[in-house]
């Protein structure tokens, strides 16, 4: 999984969950970018974004669900993260991204907080 990075979608209680395994930097951001970018296109506007098995983000993974959130909110929608692991989460606070994102434990109390 090092150096990869897998995006897969499911829908549920009619939200979208988006999860993100591997390493989100330069090199492989655009892909989970061009995901949530569709399912907002198609008209999503409640995402949850499971980020239980991410190992690495970097700047450019955070531009990515920054630009992403913009475009929910500015829609009437949101993105919820869920299961951040220690080291992404530190990457989160260093940034101010932990004051800007609704941060979840779990996917299931990420979904629970849309009703």
């Amino acid at each position: 999984m090092s150096g990869t990075l897998d995006v897969s979608n499911r829908k549920v209680n009619g939200i979208d969950i988006v999860v993100i395994r591997g390493r989100m930097d330069a090199h492989s951001s655009s892909e989970a970018g061009t995901n949530i970018n569709g399912l907002i296109e198609g008209g999503s506007r409640r995402i949850v974004v499971n980020l239980g098995g991410l190992e690495y983000i970097s700047s450019s993974g955070l531009r990515i669900l920054l630009a992403a959130l913009k475009q929910l909110k500015k829609e009437g929608g949101d993105l919820k993260l869920a299961s951040l692991q220690h080291s992404v989460l530190e990457v989160f606070s260093m940034a101010g991204f932990d004051r800007i994102f609704s941060l979840f434990d779990d996917e299931e109390n990420a979904v629970n907080s849309f009703e």
